[in-house]
């Protein structure tokens, strides 16, 4: 039984993050990070945040999304690919 309560529990916890504005706390979980580090992303203007009401901080889904999207990180194959092509280039100024 209590297993089943807690797999409801994950499920509305899920839900929640689906919501088209979170509140930090939201914004932390959906990030997996430390609400620590959200207020720290937050204060240093790092991540767009509202506080209509004056306290609280909400955060827009999407803007939430584009900020994780942020600095991505090619695979190797893509690394090698673009030394590869810079070596060639830098080759090919070398004969003329």
């Amino acid at each position: 039984m209590q297993e089943i309560l807690n797999e409801l529990r994950d499920i509305k916890e899920l839900l929640e993050l689906n919501q088209p504005i979170l509140s930090l706390r939201q914004f932390c979980k959906f990030a997996d990070i430390s609400l620590e580090n959200g207020y720290k992303l937050t204060s240093n203007g790092k991540i767009k945040y509202y506080r209509p009401f004056g306290k609280k901080i909400y955060i827009d889904r999407e803007e939430a999304i584009n900020a994780l999207r942020q600095h991505p990180v090619e695979n190797t194959t893509a690394i090698n690919q673009q030394f590869n092509n810079y070596i060639i280039k830098q080759q090919s100024y070398g004969n003329n």
